[in-house]
């Protein structure tokens, strides 16, 4: 089993009187994390998955069926979606029961989150749950290489190639953990385009019916081929064939499953900034190339550098906690960054690139320091080797792409 990020931090939770909340899409871990959270804690308990039918009519039948089967005060429940009135049972189980501790995963859907958002205000801690960041995926497949140097610190000569060589692997066939224990190309293929079936099959026909499923998937090719692009819903529209209305049902459908997520630009009311068009970023690069069915390496790929973007984002989401917020910077002329990472009104942009002069500052970087002069540090993530250089007192770090889930540290001791 992976060690994942979060399970320390869920392990602690034990202590702590909240309901915790496992949430994410299909096949990303979460059941294996509520193993590992088990084994961590060392104590008897019950464990319930319902997808089982037996255990699913128990908690159908509503808290009084369940609480009459309970015998341990820590409770484990997963696929928790297949029951529509589980957040009565959550609900209940907390107010009545308080000596009794419970950890819940489930898969996407809107209906229950929308339910657990209402009637468990206060009473849960949710963590989403995604595919493994580069660091998880190397501790499954090389382990030597699972500590990434930080940001500003050397990597070691001798393991320079081999975060490159296993990145373009990473880059291929993505971050889902059922992905590490394959070696066969053919396996790993199959593998994934079985999750974008399933992913249909379960998830997205209780929302739409069988007309609504094929123009779905219209978009969800398109979108695939465009990742990393601004989102733009009237060509949705066209592509899918529906109104922007039903546009607009399928992208909440995506973004409620955690396929999606809508990365908004950084606009402080400095007028020539862009507002309102988000850009897009699909959750894992080998489901991506399971649906176009292009599995090249990325050096190989006419998208190559929308790949290093999507996993440059996808990176810094998976590290980054309620604190921060990651935007892209763009103005009505052209001038842009990639991303912006935010905490507490301070920013650090961030360019990726692949070939590019070491110590050269692009310029993007360039007009985001006139446009926010306050901003003491900056990164562009490349092919090169590290470094830092000074422009005018602040620092521009120049760090390998593979150091992604590194660049927040940074930010933090800016503030610190």
């Amino acid at each position: 089993m992976i060690p994942r990020k979060d399970t320390a931090k869920l392990i602690e939770q034990a202590g702590k009187r909240t309901l915790s909340i496992l949430l994410g899409s299909c096949q990303v871990g979460k059941s294996t994390l509520l193993g590992m959270i088990q084994e961590g804690l060392g104590l008897p308990a019950d464990v319930y998955n319902l997808e089982n039918p037996l255990h699913l009519a128990l908690f159908n039948e509503g808290y009084t069926s369940f609480i009459r089967q309970v015998r341990h005060p820590l409770v484990f429940i997963d696929e928790f979606q297949y029951c529509k009135n589980i957040s009565s049972v959550f609900k209940a189980i907390f107010d009545l029961n308080p000596h009794i501790k419970v950890y819940a995963s489930g898969s996407s859907s809107l209906e229950i989150q929308a339910h657990l958002k209402e009637s468990l205000v206060g009473r849960k801690s949710e963590t989403i749950i995604y595919p493994l960041t580069y660091a998880e995926w190397l501790t499954g497949t090389e382990p030597d290489l699972a500590r990434l140097p930080l940001a500003g610190e050397a990597t070691r000569v001798d393991a320079m190639a081999g975060y490159r060589k296993h990145l373009d692997t990473f880059l291929r066939f993505g971050a889902m953990p059922g992905i590490v224990n394959l070696s066969d190309e053919i396996e790993k293929r199959e593998y994934l385009f079985g999750i974008y079936r399933t992913y249909i099959a379960k998830d997205i026909k209780s929302f739409l019916n069988d007309e609504s499923v094929i123009s779905f998937n219209k978009m969800i090719s398109w979108l695939s081929l465009n990742n990393g692009s601004q989102l733009n819903k009237n060509n949705l529209s066209v592509v899918a064939g529906v109104s922007a209305r039903q546009v607009d049902r399928y992208l909440d459908v995506l973004q409620g499953t955690y396929v999606l997520a809508l990365v908004p630009p950084l606009s402080t009311n400095k007028g020539k900034e862009l507002v309102r068009i988000n850009k897009y970023y699909l959750y894992d690069q080998g489901v991506i190339n399971a649906i176009v069915q292009d599995f090249r390496p990325t050096a190989q790929r006419p998208d190559a550098g929308m790949i290093r973007e999507a996993f440059v984002y996808w990176e810094l989401r998976k590290t980054v906690d309620i604190r921060y917020s990651i935007h892209y910077w763009r103005t009505a002329d052209g001038k842009e960054v990639d991303f912006v990472l935010e905490r507490d009104r301070a920013f650090l942009p961030i360019e990726v690139k692949s070939n590019w002069k070491t110590g050269k500052l692009p310029p993007g970087i360039r007009h985001f320091f006139r446009f926010y002069p306050e901003t003491r540090v900056a990164v562009v993530l490349y092919d090169g080797p590290e470094a830092m250089v000074e422009d005018e007192g602040r620092r521009v770090y120049f760090e390998p792409l593979y150091k992604a889930s590194r660049i927040p540290a940074l930010l933090e001791a800016v503030l610190a």
